[in-house]
Order: structure tokens, then C-alpha cells, then sequence
């Protein structure tokens, strides 16, 4: 991914983690990982996984395509 895919995937990621009032941490938890990881991918400085991206989709109860919408 480029940087700037992955900054604006962080930014999704943060903004429908906050639509649901979830903690960095308790998304950590749901998706095996933790909060540190999460604030690394919410501000764009890592790249997530695959794996991680679908777990993170069901964590947040929306599609892999809604995930990525708007990027």
C-alpha cells in the first residue's frame, strides 16, 4: 500500500471505531492485537494485514467493501 492509502485507511478504520463508541482497546481486544497496533494503523504508520483488515471488518460489524469506502 502507499503511504497515503494507508493514512486514509487508518482514518476510516478510527472513523467508524468511533461511530460505534469503541475504545482502541477493546477493538484491540476483538481483533486479537493491541491498542498500540491500533494507534499505529489509525495514524497511517502501519500497514495492516490482510487478515487483520477482515478481522478488523467483522469487529466493526460492516463489509470489507464498506471499509474501504471513500478511500
Amino acid at each position: 500500500m502507499s503511504r497515503d492509502i494507508v493514512r486514509r485507511f487508518g482514518r476510516r478504520v478510527r472513523q467508524l471505531r468511533d461511530a460505534r463508541n469503541m475504545s482502541q482497546t477493546v477493538f484491540a481486544e476483538k481483533i486479537g492485537t493491541d491498542q498500540s497496533t491500533i494507534s499505529l494503523i489509525e495514524n497511517g504508520k502501519q500497514e495492516p494485514r490482510l487478515r487483520s483488515i477482515d478481522q478488523m471488518a467483522g469487529a466493526l460489524k460492516v463489509s470489507l467493501s464498506e471499509l474501504f469506502t471513500d478511500l
